[in-house]
């Protein structure tokens, strides 16, 4: 189906990306949070390729990732697993591997995934796609597409993408600028006719929403990261709560597979490298103490065995080792900006 005569005036981009800070700012238009949720060195690349008014992007890593945030305003964001290996978890629920989801591009669940994860996710105008369903007589998927913030589908066979087309998603660093221009459109195409069969081919779809543990987890993190000179402990936010530190304790793992303890300590780890980073990019003068403090990391020594362990390497390599951590690894390749 041809949805574009000419590409004169369409932006185009490709580039590829090694690292989670790359990765945040290589999605044109989005605001997204990426934290390396299970430990050891990760092994990440994200490619992404911008046609017009569609994005494909396909993720890899090797680690689990708490993701979060909007992408732009008007996008639907449709994602597909190629291949995945553990458990992932979506709005609280547990995920399962075989399903497609759809969701709005300003109202992204927040999402953990597996710990081996390659995945591909398409950017696309709700109203445009909706539009397009209806002309094909699929009304009540358009229906969803127009209102539901987040839906799940089912298939008797997991969608596939042609795998020529996988391979031009894997790298971009061979990619010249003038090579896109001929494919632009094809491409496009391509993706659209998967979409449209993929939509229409589902057995069984279902609209997702917040578990009820997963909104108490989320008034619970709101008061861990309220005040960071002054973090509350997991017994101290329960008792506020009105619950107990089991029950917590429970929600936690029934949400996104980790304890209470666990998961923020990951989290505040993360929030402690995206400061280093952000200090060595900009020259800034950065002591790792006071850094780590603000997280409620007070025993440097355990915070440096922990930051190891989940990294794979300490907080100071962080901070000097510009050759190791957010090196640019980054292929561009783009044409009208």
């Amino acid at each position: 189906m041809e949805i574009a005569d000419s590409w004169a005036a369409q932006k185009f981009c490709a580039k590829t990306v090694h690292s989670l800070g790359e990765a945040e700012l290589a999605m044109s238009g989005w605001q997204l949070d990426l934290m390396q949720m299970s430990p050891g060195r990760i092994t990440y690349s994200l490619s992404a390729l911008q046609l017009g008014m569609i994005q494909i992007f396909r993720e890899r890593a090797d680690k689990s990732l708490l993701k979060r945030g909007t992408s732009w305003p008007g996008s639907l964001v449709l994602s597909f697993v190629i291949n995945a290996q553990g458990t992932g978890w979506l709005s609280g629920h547990e995920v399962d591997p075989q399903i497609s989801l759809v969701v709005d591009g300003q109202f992204l669940p927040e999402i953990v995934t597996p710990h081996s994860l390659d995945l591909v996710y398409v950017a696309i105008n709700r109203a445009w796609l909706a539009a397009q369903l209806t002309t094909y007589g699929q009304d009540r998927l358009a229906g969803y597409i127009r209102t539901s913030p987040s839906i799940a589908m089912w298939h008797d066979e997991r969608p596939s993408f042609d795998p020529q087309f996988l391979r031009l998603l894997s790298d971009f660093s061979a990619v010249q600028p003038m090579q896109l221009l001929p494919v632009a459109s094809s491409v496009q195409n391509c993706v659209f006719d998967f979409l449209l069969t993929t939509l229409t081919s589902a057995r069984k779809i279902e609209a997702v929403s917040d578990t009820n543990s997963k909104r108490i987890i989320d008034k619970a993190r709101r008061l861990m990261f309220r005040d960071g000179a002054d973090l509350p402990t997991v017994a101290e936010v329960a008792a506020h709560l009105g619950i107990s530190r089991r029950h917590l304790q429970t929600c936690f793992n029934k949400s996104v597979g980790l304890t209470a303890t666990e998961f923020i300590r990951a989290e505040r780890l993360n929030m402690v490298r995206k400061a280093l980073i952000e200090a060595r990019l900009n020259n800034k003068n950065a002591v790792i103490g006071d850094i780590a403090a603000q997280w409620g990391f007070w025993h440097l020594s355990r915070f440096a065995a922990d930051y190891r362990d989940m990294f794979a390497e300490l907080p100071s390599e962080t901070l000097r080792n510009s050759d190791q951590n957010d090196r640019s690894k980054t292929a561009v390749t783009s044409q009208n900006g």
